[in-house]
């Protein structure tokens, strides 16, 4: 086979995959915009695939249904939200630096993704379904992880990193979802979680 050949083939496989790179893209925005729009209730499979410009079998090569939708995008979310948090714990040099600007980050994303809230604000019991406690499992990892390589270069004192962590991520997201709407709202949440865990872990500190 010669090199031109394999050559063309190669494009005809990438071009394909951006295809599909491209559409898929075009579904979750879609569906973000129907589920902000209608609800994710009411919003069917055609309502998403008329906001683009595909057909409407093209759906299901991407998706088996609009929930398989949902889960996407709450997922894509969160895999921000995760990597913005670390990203902030990372750079602390003090437990109040690392508390003040995790939860500083986590709320400031709920501010920042309009569509987000949006779709939060209308379809809140289906988004609370999906955030079950086995769902913030992964954040609670991340900040126990972060915690532990804190303890070792002496920045967090030593403390129960599991349980401590478990605490954090729901209040986290419990205001996020209640609270968080605004800038100033950004302001006042970080200052409440920061200073209850704060408090709290100081009043622990002082246990025998």
């Amino acid at each position: 086979m010669s090199s031109e050949v394999i050559a063309r083939g190669v494009a005809r496989v990438g071009k394909r995959e951006r295809n599909a790179t491209r559409n898929r893209k075009a579904i979750l925005l879609a569906a973000r915009e129907a589920f902000c729009e209608i609800g994710f209730g009411a919003t069917t499979v055609r309502d998403i695939i008329r906001r683009t410009e595909l057909a409407t079998g093209t759906f299901y090569n991407y998706f088996p249904d609009k929930e398989a939708l949902l889960h996407e995008l709450i997922a894509e979310f969160q895999v921000e939200l995760r990597r913005r948090v670390h990203e902030a714990r990372e750079a602390a040099e003090t437990l109040e630096d690392l508390l003040r600007s995790a939860f500083r980050a986590c709320f400031e994303l709920f501010v920042e993704d309009e569509m987000i809230v949006m779709l939060l604000n209308r379809n809140a019991g289906e988004i609370e379904q999906l955030m079950t406690v086995r769902a913030l499992d992964p954040a609670a990892e991340d900040l126990a992880n972060d915690l532990r390589s804190k303890a070792r270069e002496g920045v967090v004192p030593p403390m129960d990193f599991e349980l401590i962590s478990h605490a954090a991520v729901a209040i986290g997201s419990e205001l996020a979802f209640r609270h968080v709407r605004t800038r100033a709202d950004v302001d006042s949440a970080t200052e409440f979680a920061s200073d209850l865990f704060l408090g709290g872990i100081e009043r622990m500190s002082r246990k025998p």
